[in-house]
């Protein structure tokens, strides 16, 4: 059990965290990681299965996390935090100093895990998402890495 690259070839592995599932679609994040200058995916292997992704783009000092899945069976076990803990290690190393996010206003289980990394609110986008009663707000949080890793 670990953190692994997602690679082209991972596709399969990934299927069932992507099945019925709302965000962006496992078509559009492989295609991202087609683009391995500016795509950086990383997955939790448990045995042969994915329990988890993580996926972000990245561009010189900056990095963004565009989706994070966690298997509906391995949730609430740390798995979403130490995948995001490791993803972020990593993109230190490739000279993220700071990562940005946007999460649903009512995803509160999601922002209560952003928040525990450290991550705080830098912003909103007003009535970003649909939802079946209309819209709703997308709040926007950033994280700088290396506070995050050395506390």
């Amino acid at each position: 059990m670990g953190a692994q690259p997602i690679q082209a070839i991972t596709r399969e592995k990934l299927r069932p965290l992507y099945e019925a599932a709302d965000g962006p679609s496992l078509n559009f994040l492989m295609d991202l990681i087609a683009q391995p200058a500016t795509c950086k995916a990383w997955y939790w292997a448990d045995g042969a299965e994915a329990a988890a992704s993580a996926w972000f783009t990245h561009v010189g000092e900056e990095c963004e996390l565009i989706d994070i899945r966690v298997a509906e069976n391995k949730r609430r076990i740390g798995l979403a935090a130490s995948l995001l803990s490791f993803a972020l290690m990593e993109l230190k190393c490739f000279g993220a100093t700071v990562c940005r996010l946007e999460v649903r206003q009512s995803n509160h289980a999601a922002r209560g895990l952003y928040e525990g990394l450290g991550f705080e609110t830098v912003g909103q986008r007003p009535n970003y998402y649909r939802v079946q009663e209309g819209r709703e707000d997308a709040i926007l949080m950033a994280v700088n890495i290396e506070a995050m890793l050395n506390p």
